[in-house]
């Protein structure tokens, strides 16, 4: 559904990435029931692109619970009064100088601008896991200079902690072990936890399946990372410069004791192309060898525990893939408690129903 409405402003945030992203202010409007007063700018570029002014009349779209977006100024409403947008000269967030070498902006100094958010993102639940290292502990650790990026996290030792406020003898010890065990997490949260643009959870736990190791990630080219299924030639060499200039960190990360493998995962052979110069996919093992399969609904018994983070990380580490959205693509769809709309299609369409118990006996080699 579209409206028009006003563009009143143009606010640049910076992501934990370093990523320099514009988001429109707009003038209130009501588009499918929901008021809409932010939206979606994607980069300079697409400003440009646009022929957006500030004050301009826009045509703004929005379909279901999508983050609405600018399609284009409606230029026959103008009235003279409109501006030029402002592109910032300096990352707005810290001063430092902007890469504009491609299309999304970023501040030269990458995840060091947004240096709290992008450790809070590490110590996540979906990530590390770092109990008990929330954003105002990572705060504490990079204002008293303890944590300068990832790697420092585990070289903290007993006494800095002691010495900080409101840390005493418990919390340290209890810190000072999730730390520990954060090492042993499998390399697709590692991954993850590194925030390496067009990446997330999902991808993270592709990739770290598909090379099994950091070193074999770190070897591939872009044409070996487009074997990966959901990177295309555009998001390959991006993700491998990354992981390139992420080297420092990964050695470091490394030298520490984190864990640089994907438990169950084989590492692609060495030439992966068949005799009519088709690439062969490694063959997954497993229960759910060649299964898309969806999770809905609330866990109940064996899973009852598990985030739907874990519960996607248990598919695929039984050689399955994990999705959100059911189709007839979809082998198997794991209907828990308060299963809605995804059960009802699932059944619409004749794809294969399991409760939380019967999916947990299917791969019950595999839960610890």
């Amino acid at each position: 559904m579209e409206k028009i409405t006003r563009l009143l402003e143009v606010e640049w945030n910076v992501g934990r990435t370093g990523i320099i992203a514009p988001r429109a202010v707009l003038e209130p409007v009501v588009i499918d029931g929901s008021t809409i007063t932010y939206a979606t700018l994607h980069n300079p570029a697409d400003i440009t692109r646009r022929g957006l002014r500030l004050n301009d009349h826009v045509m703004v779209h929005r379909a279901g619970d999508v983050i609405p977006r600018v399609e284009a100024p409606v230029t026959h409403l103008r009235t003279g009064d409109e501006q030029p947008i402002a592109f910032p000269e300096q990352c707005p967030r810290c001063g430092s100088a902007i890469d504009t070498s491609e299309e999304r902006w970023r501040c030269t100094q990458g995840r060091n601008c947004h240096l709290v958010a992008s450790l809070a993102y590490a110590a996540g639940r979906d990530q590390l896991d770092i109990e008990g290292l929330g954003t105002t502990r990572v705060i504490q650790l990079v204002d008293a200079g303890l944590v300068t990026d990832l790697a420092d996290l585990f070289t903290l030792e007993r006494d800095q902690l002691l010495a900080l406020d409101r840390m005493g003898d418990t919390s340290t010890d209890n810190l000072l072990a999730a730390i520990a065990n954060a090492k042993q997490q499998p390399l697709a949260r590692v991954l993850c936890a590194l925030g390496v643009r067009g990446t997330g959870r999902s991808m993270s736990r592709r990739i770290a399946r598909h090379f099994a190791t950091m070193d074999h990630i770190r070897a591939a080219d872009a044409e070996a990372m487009q074997q990966v299924e959901g990177i295309g030639t555009e998001k390959a060499p991006s993700i491998v410069a990354e992981l390139t200039e992420l080297a420092p960190l990964i050695d470091r990360l490394a030298a520490a004791g984190v864990n640089m493998t994907e438990p169950g995962a084989t590492p692609p052979p060495a030439d992966t192309t068949g005799p009519d110069g088709a690439t062969a996919a490694p063959v997954e093992a497993g229960p759910l060898a060649g299964m898309t399969v969806v999770v809905t609904g609330a866990m109940t018994g064996a899973l009852e525990k598990l985030s739907r983070n874990e519960m996607n990380e248990l598919i695929e580490r039984a050689g399955g893939r994990s999705s959100s959205s059911v189709s007839k693509k979809t082998t198997l769809v794991v209907a828990g408690e308060g299963a809605g709309s995804k059960r009802a299609k699932a059944e619409q369409i004749g794809i294969r129903l399991a409760t939380p118990d019967e999916f947990a006996t299917l791969v019950a080699d595999l839960l610890t």
